[in-house]
């Protein structure tokens, strides 16, 4: 009887590990935009990419969210955003980085993937400003709507097992301790 129990925690847990130790989707680029060659966004910080693009925020995070997937089998697993404030784009992204929206891309337990956009023209910041006199996204002489500025972030995948196999233990813990205090 106990070993029936123990059946469908140890599927659920290899199920998990096949997962976490799926290989990590490559940072994608925006298709239709010009990716930066700025020095903040190379050399400066190589595992991140920028792009200057004339598409607006839904356009961006619904392309790269789709192009920054796991697919096991054919299948592909799903992902989840999260909303930021854009102020916080300065611990999640990198200091001195300009944002009207910030949200990530996330694989729970594994690697997420946070999207930076810079719109002036949509900056509250800015809307106070005559349009002919609000920052622009300049870039080889052209004017765009906006910088999308990509980082990923990666775990290692001994690090990822390992908490999955601390969530166990610690899930039979507190039902246990549930349990106990009930029928007290």
């Amino acid at each position: 009887m106990k070993s029936k129990k123990l059946v469908l925690p140890l599927i659920i847990f290899v199920l998990g590990c096949v997962y976490l130790l799926l290989p990590s989707p490559q940072v994608p680029d925006l298709s239709g935009s010009d990716r930066s060659d700025e020095p903040g966004d190379t050399w400066q910080h190589p595992d991140q990419k920028a792009f200057f693009t004339e598409r607006v925020r839904s356009e961006v995070i619904s392309e790269l969210q789709s192009k920054f997937s796991l697919n096991i089998l054919g299948v592909a697993i799903p992902s989840y955003r999260l909303n930021y404030r854009p102020e916080e784009s300065y611990e999640f992204v990198r200091d001195q980085v300009k944002s009207y929206y910030l949200e990530e891309v996330v694989y729970p337990l594994k690697e997420s993937l946070f999207i930076n956009g810079f719109e002036p023209s949509n900056s509250p910041e800015f809307r106070r400003y005559n349009p002919k006199d609000r920052p622009r996204n300049s870039f080889r002489g052209r004017d765009y709507l906006s910088k999308v500025t990509l980082r990923p972030v990666y775990s290692h995948p001994l690090s990822r097992v390992l908490v999955w196999a601390g969530v166990f233990p610690s899930v039979y813990l507190v039902f246990y301790s549930i349990k106990r205090s009930l029928t007290i």
